[in-house]
């Protein structure tokens, strides 16, 4: 390879003056293993060796200080989730129902015209906490639950897999879902892994147009309320 001249003369004149191979190289825009070969020749003095010596030990020391800085606040992170956690003790049956019709007010179907109870999410924690509360709190029956998988089109060879995947996290049997349901559209990004994308999963009870109605009056109570 051609030397560059006007790099060479330069890194020469750098590294005269005590600076870094890795400085030199960034500077000029080229190689460190370049630069390391145009300098080997270039002596530097004691107190330039003693000066670079002195920066690389800070240099350590900086990323050594960096890490554990960044390994305490892990661990602070850590800490204020568990923290926090326990701080939500076992719900009692009224503080369910409260959280759970909360819930539904944000994501639930609430127009009469659906005429049935439901819900749609793609959260696997908020599924399971809806699916609770409709049994505990609203005392619905496992076997009037009606599920449905959404995805993208471009899921269909996983059709079977997303499906299993609702089934066994609910619980409930893949016997009441209904057939799920493709969005065509094109996505413009492509997931980094498409496996662990399992769209939504909408909710539907049975035979459920008073609990709707009822639903929609427990909601403007609570909005009411504060």
């Amino acid at each position: 390879m051609k030397r560059k001249q006007k790099e060479y003369q330069q890194a020469i004149v750098l590294r005269k003056q005590g600076k870094g191979i890795k400085i030199i190289a960034k500077s000029l825009g080229v190689s460190v293993s370049i630069v390391s070969e145009w300098c080997r020749d270039v002596p530097l003095t004691k107190e330039q060796i003693k000066r670079l010596r002195s920066r690389k030990v800070q240099k350590v020391h900086l990323r050594r200080l960096a890490k554990l800085k960044h390994r305490s606040h892990l661990l602070k992170v850590k800490g204020l989730l568990l923290e926090s956690e326990n701080e939500i003790a076992k719900l009692k049956d009224h503080e369910l129902f409260i959280a759970g019709l909360a819930l539904y007010w944000g994501e639930g179907f609430k127009s009469i015209k659906e005429g049935r109870v439901g819900f749609c999410n793609s959260d696997p924690r908020m599924i399971k906490f809806i699916i609770n509360w409709f049994e505990k709190a609203l005392k619905v029956k496992r076997e009037d639950f009606v599920l449905r998988a959404e995805f993208n089109s471009s899921h269909g060879d996983r059709t079977q897999e997303i499906q299993d995947y609702w089934s066994n996290l609910t619980g409930i049997s893949s016997s009441q879902f209904n057939k799920p349901f493709y969005h065509h559209s094109i996505w413009l990004r492509e997931y980094a892994d498409r496996n662990k994308y399992f769209g939504v999963l909408r909710i539907r009870v049975r035979k459920s147009s008073e609990l709707l109605t009822k639903m929609q009056g427990w909601i403007k109570g609570l909005s009411n309320s504060a």
